[in-house]
Parts: structure tokens; C-alpha cells; sequence
């Protein structure tokens, strides 16, 4: 009787905790142009989530402030897109830090339903290319959280506001 019990509350608990202790592989990562242009050279390291940016002599775009794209500031940007990982079966529970800030106004996700496909697309603000920007990413609740490192390459520069 014991067994039968504890058969039949693991099968109404199961539906529950569909994502509970997922493992998901690191993402693809690609530079979205998209979003932001230029011609930043671009390199990313699927084995340590670390991407990076830039290069002697190239200069990070400045943008003014775009509410369609959920930029409320103006300043540099960059943009990446991450594919999300197989497996994933709830699109719409992605949770996402951006240098701890949760679902920033610039973060966006796409999916096919009923194609289990979908992207994440990010364009944060750089402030400092001396400074690492760090992204969190939980793509679905009770799942691992993947963490990547944007970062700039040395002598990468970052454009100002033109004074009219």
C-alpha cells in the first residue's frame, strides 16, 4: 500500500517540477546586427560563456535612446543574440540579469510555438570598455543558471555623444 501511495504522489508531483534540476548545455551566442551595427569584430567561447568584443582601434557605436528597442538611455551599445538550448520546453518562464539587473528594457525573447525554438537578444548600454559586463540567464524555473561574460578587447574604444 506504502508503494502505491508513493507512486501515485510522484506522478501528480511530476507535472510540477517539469524544469526542476535541468541541466542545459551553454548557448550558441552571435553578435546581433541587427540591433547594433558596426563592425566590431566578435569572438565567443561556448566553453566558458565568455564573448568579447572589439579590437585595436574599433569603436563601440553610440545610439540615441530608443523606446521601441527598450533603450531608455542614450549611449554605446552592443547586441548579441543567444539561442536558446535544446530541451527547453517553456519559453515564456526565461528569467534574465543583466550586471544584476533582472529583465532589463533591452532584453528581448522570441519563440516558434509548438517549433521549440527561440533567441534571447540583448543590447546593453557599455559604459566603460575597461569593464566586464556579466549575464545571468535561468531559462526556465528550477533549471541551471548559465552565466556569460561580455568583455572588450584591448584598444576596443567607445564613441561619445557628438556636441552639435
Amino acid at each position: 500500500m506504502k508503494k502505491l501511495f508513493l507512486i501515485f504522489a510522484i506522478i501528480l508531483i511530476l507535472p510540477f517540477c517539469s524544469g526542476c534540476d535541468k541541466t542545459f548545455e551553454m548557448a550558441e551566442v552571435s553578435r546581433n546586427n541587427e540591433q547594433t551595427g558596426g563592425a566590431l569584430s566578435f569572438e565567443y567561447n561556448k566553453d566558458t560563456g565568455k564573448i568579447t568584443f572589439g579590437g585595436e582601434g574599433e569603436v563601440v557605436q553610440f545610439y540615441e535612446a530608443n523606446l521601441a528597442k527598450g533603450w531608455t538611455e542614450e549611449g554605446a551599445r552592443v547586441g548579441i543574440k543567444i539561442k536558446a538550448p535544446e530541451g527547453l520546453d517553456n519559453y515564456e518562464a526565461i528569467k534574465v540579469w543583466v550586471d544584476g539587473t533582472e529583465n532589463p528594457p533591452y532584453f528581448k525573447h522570441s519563440y516558434v510555438v509548438g517549433q521549440k525554438t527561440g533567441e534571447i537578444e540583448l543590447t546593453p548600454k557599455v559604459e566603460d570598455v575597461e569593464k566586464e559586463i556579466e549575464v545571468k540567464i535561468s531559462w526556465q524555473s528550477g533549471s541551471n543558471e548559465q552565466k556569460y561574460v561580455i568583455n572588450f578587447a584591448k584598444g576596443t574604444l567607445l564613441m561619445k555623444k557628438q556636441s552639435t
